[in-house]
């Protein structure tokens, strides 16, 4: 019996886009799935005619329109307008999709048998050969979580999505407002009468590179993404936050809440945290309890029980006040909750390990990195210099060991040819290590958890410390600095931003820039000074870069 072949209609948006069109045009011609069509809207390109020359040479194996530059959201519309096919599939510019990227959607969508269903599914991400590119696998996802899962990591790409062309009629198209964040718009309220079901295969390989409108719109991005998180954490229903977070609605709102925060949506997590708050007084005594804590966690890594403290007088019972004061009063008993004893729930909030915080950021991606899970600055991107530059470091100081902390998820370090005798990555997440260990560990590559403020560390030549004291107030920081100095290295390695003329302890903040040449480090003038070329921030961070120094000659203390 041969299965049906609805018609999809694969999308391609470009603009000014003659670099890498043709390839995107060729994955889409080589899709195993017969019963398709290549429609591609030139969004005005002013390259001087390139882009139209490449789309025209085609002749009829595609579709092409051309339209005055409206942004990526109006070239999908347009091609929504005149799609001829059941099915929509955007593919961008500058990505690809594997030859059974078609097939394998329709597959998936005739096995769940439900004509109101989204397939998307994991992808790969390559900056020069897409023969090496690293699979990003996404987690298992329930569709009564998706519109929570969107709001609080920032993982699914929108060119692996089949989507049902009925849905525009239902729903709406793109947003042609929005320049950076029309896809999650529309992905979020289409998943209000859409199932999205998850296959995990790599079906679309995403390039990276400086051009991307995520790196060059970056300021325009920040905005746009507060107001749509804001849109979201509004929006999501109490069935959906308790989906989501496995627990209340109210703790829900509160992992939201750490979310938006850890991620530097400072303003939607504002009116998240409003929506915590409101919620509180209606809920359990328990959950009470772990929506504050979460609060804690996700508001502030220094973990400020003060910022407990205010939130508690704010809204909870003279009872629950004292029981987080520990002091348990009969009537916190009758009221049902379990009273622990005296200090005990004071101690657990204002002294939160730092393995519990890192472990919640690899774990549920806080730090939104759409490639690695130790965030966009672990990307291939802005990564491409250092990667460059590390193994010449390697071999002119004559390096034969090195001390990788931490070294995170190890995305674009396996693709450092070192040349080492002995490489040890350590981090304080025991998950992450045994997946590095398992993955990754071979004879002269190793990976070890450890606390850098205070665990005995390897001997090795130099240690490499990129992205870590950032995040750590002043007196971690100079523990893991005195306890690098105690491993007995030659050489540090680690992040530097050379354009501040101050630092700040970090208080309520996640990350902070820091100059490890002022107060209250005031290193010594480094051996060499590595730029890393960060595009994040739309150049605020231009100064962030790599300093080696020789480590006997760094005072701590």
């Amino acid at each position: 019996m041969t299965l049906p072949q609805p018609k999809v209609s694969i999308v391609i948006p470009v603009y000014n886009g003659a670099d890498f069109l043709a390839e995107a045009i060729e994955s889409a011609l080589a899709q195993t799935y017969e019963n398709f069509e290549v429609i591609v809207v030139n969004d005005g390109s002013n390259d001087s005619g390139a882009t139209e020359r490449i789309a025209r040479s085609y002749g009829d194996r595609i579709r092409y329109y051309s339209k005055p530059n409206g942004g990526v959201a109006s070239a999908l519309n347009k091609a929504i307008e005149e799609m001829s096919g059941e099915y929509f599939s955007w593919l961008s510019h500058d990505d690809l999709y594997v030859p059974e990227k078609l097939e394998l959607d329709m597959h998936a969508l005739l096995k769940e048998g439900d004509t109101r269903t989204v397939i998307y599914s994991d992808y790969g991400v390559f900056t020069e050969s897409p023969n090496k590119s690293v699979a990003m696998a996404l987690r298992h996802v329930l569709p009564e979580q998706f519109r929570y899962w969107i709001t609080t990591e920032n993982s699914l790409h929108g060119c692996t999505l089949l989507i049902p062309r009925a849905a525009f009629s239902n729903v709406g198209t793109f947003d042609e407002s929005l320049r950076t964040t029309q896809d999650y718009d529309l992905w979020f309220r289409m998943a209000a009468r859409y199932r999205f079901v998850h296959i995990p295969e790599v079906l679309v390989k995403a390039r990276a590179h400086a051009g991307q409108g995520s790196i060059s719109m970056a300021g325009v991005a920040l905005a746009e993404c507060n107001a749509l998180l804001t849109k979201f954490a509004t929006e999501l229903t109490p069935a959906e936050l308790a989906a989501g977070s496995q627990s209340a609605p109210v703790v829900g709102y509160a992992h939201v809440t750490s979310s938006l925060w850890r991620r530097g949506f400072r303003e939607a997590a504002r009116r998240s945290l409003r929506l915590t708050i409101a919620n509180l007084p209606s809920a359990t005594a328990s959950d009470r309890l772990e929506a504050i804590s979460v609060l804690t966690k996700g508001s502030t890594l220094s973990a400020s029980y003060g910022f407990l403290r205010r939130v508690a007088r704010k809204v909870l019972p003279l009872s629950v006040r004292q029981t987080l004061r520990g002091r348990p009063t009969q009537t916190a008993t009758q009221s049902g909750m379990e009273a622990p004893k005296a200090g005990s729930l004071v101690d657990a909030v204002r002294d939160l390990a730092l393995k519990e915080k890192f472990s919640e950021v690899y774990d549920k991606n806080i730090f939104g990195g759409p490639e690695s899970r130790s965030g966009a600055g672990s990307d291939l991107v802005q990564t491409e210099i250092i990667r460059r530059e590390i193994p010449r470091i390697i071999s002119q100081y004559g390096i034969g060991s090195m001390l990788d902390a931490p070294c995170g998820d190890w995305l674009w370090m396996r693709k450092v040819e070192l040349g080492l005798e002995r490489y040890v990555g350590v981090d304080i997440v025991e998950q992450l290590i045994a997946v590095n260990n398992k993955e990754f560990g071979r004879p002269g590559v190793e990976f070890l958890s450890a606390d850098l403020s205070k665990d005995a560390l390897p001997v090795v030549d130099l240690i490499f410390s990129r992205d870590c004291l950032v995040h750590l107030s002043y007196a971690d920081a100079m523990k893991i600095l005195a306890n690098f100095k105690a491993s007995g290295a030659k050489y540090l390695l680690t992040t530097t931003f050379t354009g501040r003329t101050s630092n700040t302890d970090l208080g309520d903040g996640f990350w902070r820039p820091l100059n490890k040449e002022i107060a209250p480090f005031n290193f010594p003038r480094p051996l060499e000074i590595i730029n890393e070329g960060c595009t994040e921030g739309n150049g605020e961070f231009a100064d962030k870069a790599l300093g080696l120094w020789e480590l006997q000659g760094i005072k701590v203390g």
